[in-house]
């Protein structure tokens, strides 16, 4: 069909209006009901057989002596604008070797996080659980690390 008075940029803006198509940016910022999740896998990478530390922040538990480690991390939001969290690859505390995810939000948000922590042992697979645990993360701050790392 030709609209030979109409611009191109009038017959876009009439067919995304008949499509039911706005832009992004005249997108509100919607509240959303039910909960959303966010995850980061990180791993394997090796670890020299030694215990590992899983952490959430300062709550942490030890692995069994591991020859690698593999981090998923989970950040789940209830309610509230999105994005809610990011969820970005992070350096081990102190040196240690191993993996780690850093949770923080452009906003202030209250989220669940918890992680995975699987790896190898010299007898096989292991796989531990870490939190879940709430904490309320401000914008500007680091945020929350969940980390898997050596001492």
């Amino acid at each position: 069909m030709a609209l030979p008075r109409l611009g191109n940029r009038t017959v876009m803006a009439a067919a995304s209006l008949a499509l039911g198509v706005l832009p992004l940016a005249a997108w509100p910022a919607v509240a959303v009901s039910g909960s959303q999740s966010a995850s980061l896998a990180i791993g394997p990478v090796p670890v020299p057989h030694v215990s590992v530390s899983a952490c959430i922040d300062a709550t942490c538990v030890s692995t069994p002596a591991l020859t690698s480690v593999k981090l998923v991390a989970t950040a789940t939001v209830t309610g509230g604008p999105l994005p809610a969290v990011v969820l970005t690859p992070a350096a081990c505390p102190n040196g240690g070797r191993g993996v780690a995810v850093r949770v923080t939000s452009l906003q202030r948000v209250t989220a669940t996080i918890s992680g995975t922590v699987s790896g190898t042992t010299t007898s096989g697979p292991v796989s531990i659980p870490v939190g879940p645990v709430t904490k309320t993360i401000f914008p500007g701050t680091p945020g929350v690390l969940v980390s898997a790392c050596t001492g």
